[in-house]
């Protein structure tokens, strides 16, 4: 979770630099060579506006089992709640997640566990640095109805949000595990989740609050054979982004593309693409693709999950000053 910013302080927040990138749509970082993401993406553009029960949205991912539909929820503060979400914004059922924390739930991904697909669930926000340990929760896949419910879509930018509530719940989960995790040197704040399914790992990406933006890892069987211990979490290293003083450049997702070969990171502001090999052949110091999110005009920007063809990527954002939660969208094609 982030502080809530006024309207008028995060336009205020957004560099010269993130201004010209709204005109010019995609940059390349300094120092970057030819091979890498792709040299352009369209512009961002809102899609939805999401009903009134998603109004802290936070977490996002695609439903690896559908191209039309991503898993939500909101942090912390709120129930742990997934609601399942089409690409037109409409809620499709509403599954309530029981036996796990929710202590400050950041992002989610999807990821193998077996021979099925699972869903993490990462309780790893920490605005003050104050907790030992965060926790990561592996969920089964919910089964979703076939026919709508809860809260239709509704136009975006000033439209009246749905007025749904919760209703009853088309189903309940709970974790097939849970895993507590501690970072080398201390607590992190972070709001990046990734599973990486080709090499067997659990990523975290830090939020940059207090210093540069890391990314941190551990194997997936490492935590399987956990038995219930706390596992310690591997510094892979710092991510070549930005870091400021604006509450703009904080990140507030991550998600890897199907194909597991380009690494997607957002902030209020900005979208950032690196071409990604896995940790072992992570360069840090490679400037990624910078794409500006600002023309999706988003309240609070604070999900992102890749579409199922790799080409397309999906934003959720909270509701802020009166308006409501959204759902956005940025192209960015293979090259």
């Amino acid at each position: 979770m982030t502080p809530r910013r006024g309207t008028r302080q995060g336009a205020a927040g957004v560099t010269i630099a993130t201004a010209c990138l709204l005109v010019a749509g995609c940059t390349r970082g300094a120092g970057r060579e030819s091979g890498g993401p792709p040299t352009a993406c369209e512009g961002a553009v809102a899609l939805a506006a999401l009903p009134e029960m998603l109004g802290e949205a936070s977490g996002m991912a695609r439903d690896p089992r559908r191209a039309d539909l991503f898993w939500l929820h909101n942090d912390s503060g709120n129930e742990p709640i997934l609601f399942a979400v089409d690409t037109t914004g409409a809620v499709r059922a509403t599954v309530r997640v029981t036996g796990g924390s929710s202590r400050d739930l950041e992002d989610i991904a999807p990821g193998r566990c077996g021979s099925d697909w699972c869903l993490y669930l990462g309780d790893i926000g920490d605005n003050r640095g104050a907790y030992a340990s965060v926790l990561v929760h592996q969920l089964p896949l919910p089964d979703v109805p076939p026919g709508p419910s809860g809260a239709p879509a509704v136009a975006p930018n000033g439209a009246a949000p749905g007025t749904a509530t919760h209703g009853p719940y088309d189903g309940v989960v709970s974790p097939r595990a849970s895993w507590e995790l501690v970072y080398p040197g201390g607590p992190r704040d972070a709001e990046g989740l990734i599973v990486d399914d080709a090499r067997g790992e659990l990523l975290v990406v830090t939020k940059g609050r207090t210093g540069p933006i890391e990314l941190y890892a551990v194997p997936v069987a490492e935590l399987e054979a956990a038995g219930g211990a706390t596992v310690a979490l591997r510094r892979v290293g710092r991510l070549a982004i930005p870091v400021g003083r604006n509450t703009a450049q904080l990140v507030t997702a991550a998600d890897l593309s199907p194909d597991g070969t380009r690494l997607a990171i957002r902030s209020y502001a900005n979208l950032f693409l690196l071409r990604w090999s896995g940790t072992a052949a992570q360069d840090t110091s490679e400037a990624p693709l910078v794409a500006s999110l600002l023309s999706a005009f988003e309240p609070q920007g604070e999900g992102l999950s890749w579409s199922a063809d790799g080409e397309t990527l999906y934003l959720a954002s909270e509701g802020r000053d009166g308006r409501p939660p959204q759902l956005s969208r940025i192209r960015c094609p293979r090259p």
